[in-house]
Formats: structure tokens, C-alpha cells, sequence
């Protein structure tokens, strides 16, 4: 009587065939997993330029309530905002001509806000507070500001010819492109003008 070979099992072979299927869906899953990583990267990087492109300041008024309050002490955003809608009395806006002044009878202190535009279209803000008739305050601040890529920069020093006196009144104009410059008298010392993105002096000659 014959008998028959035993059949052995391929445990080996088993193996390989269990591996080799994984090694196929892994294959398909990658690209998946690639979409899925791009989309993830694109969202993020999408949402961080539509951060950094915030609409940019046009007129004075907005420049007016995005400039931080350690530039303009004492005036917060919810002062500011109350000034714009006309909650408060001696307050001038002049959109059309970039100028803000508040000068309150019942204020010791008041202030002058204008922008001053750049040749690239960009613009230069400007803030005194210098415009009260009291010149024995000898603490009277001018700042010039510049405001780009979301941050703001004292250009003060940069742009004036003659450093900046904390004892001289600076009289922002309403029209026009001259700072007026008042010695601790109240007298008319001398011009700034602006012209081709910075300021330029005019000597008033003295009597």
C-alpha cells in the first residue's frame, strides 16, 4: 500500500503574501496622505496671508484708531472712537484734508493728528500735542509715525532737519504741507514743510 506524501504548510510563504499587502495599501494610502498634507499646509499658509493682508489704513480716521495708545497718552480707542462719532466737544475731522484736533475748553491740553503722504503712496502720521495757549508747559510732545507691514515706528529723528524741542509748539496744518513751529513764547520760530517724504526747514526771520 502506498502512501501519500503529507502536505506541508507554507508558514513562510504566508508571511511574505501578509507583508506584500501592506506594502500595497501603505502605496495607496500615500497619496492620500500627501493630499491631505497639502491641503493642511495650504490652509495654514492661506490663513496666515490673509492675516498679514489686513486692510491697510486710509484715511486719517483710521489711521486715528489703529495708532497705539503709548503714542497718544490719555486718549484710549474707546476715546477716540466717542471723538469720530462726536461725543465730545471741541473736536475737528476733517477727512478730506487728513486732519484731527480736539482742543476742549475744559481740556488743559489738546492735540493735532494729520497724515502727511509718501511718494509711494503711503503716509506718515503725525501727532502734537502743542496746540494749547499755555506755553509755560515745557513737556509738549511731536512725533512723527510710520505704519508698515502691520507695525508702527517713530520716524521722528529720521525725518526732521533740526531735532525735535519739547519746549517749542508744533502747529499741524489743516491745509497744506507747513508745520508751524512756535518758540517757548508763542512766537513763530520757524517752517517745516513737507516735500519729497521728509521735511525741510524755512528760517522765520526775527524782528
Amino acid at each position: 500500500m502506498s502512501v501519500s506524501p503529507k502536505k506541508t504548510r507554507r508558514y513562510g510563504s504566508g508571511r511574505c503574501r501578509v507583508r506584500r499587502d501592506q506594502v500595497i495599501q501603505n502605496r495607496r494610502a500615500s497619496p492620500t496622505l500627501r493630499v491631505l498634507c497639502a491641503l493642511a499646509v495650504a490652509f495654514a499658509s492661506g490663513f496666515g496671508t490673509a492675516a498679514a493682508q489686513a486692510p491697510e489704513p486710509k484715511t486719517v480716521a483710521d489711521f486715528f484708531l489703529l495708532v497705539p495708545e503709548r503714542y497718544m497718552l490719555g486718549y484710549d480707542l474707546r476715546f477716540r472712537e466717542e471723538m469720530l462719532r462726536g461725543e465730545h466737544r471741541g473736536v475737528v475731522v476733517d477727512i478730506e484734508n487728513g486732519y484731527i484736533s480736539y482742543d476742549a475748553s475744559d481740556n488743559p491740553t489738546g492735540f493735532e493728528f494729520a497724515i502727511f503722504r509718501k511718494n509711494n503712496g503711503r503716509y506718515i502720521v503725525a501727532y502734537s500735542n502743542g496746540v494749547s495757549d499755555n506755553f509755560d508747559d515745557d513737556d509738549y510732545t511731536f512725533l512723527l509715525l510710520s505704519y508698515e507691514g502691520g507695525r508702527w515706528r517713530d520716524v521722528t529723528k529720521e525725518l526732521l532737519p533740526v531735532p525735535y524741542n519739547k519746549k517749542h509748539g508744533y502747529m499741524l496744518p489743516r491745509r497744506g504741507r507747513d508745520v508751524r513751529v512756535l518758540d517757548d513764547k508763542g512766537r513763530k520760530f520757524y517752517t517745516l514743510t513737507w516735500r519729497n517724504d521728509r521735511f525741510h526747514l524755512k528760517r522765520t526771520a526775527r524782528r
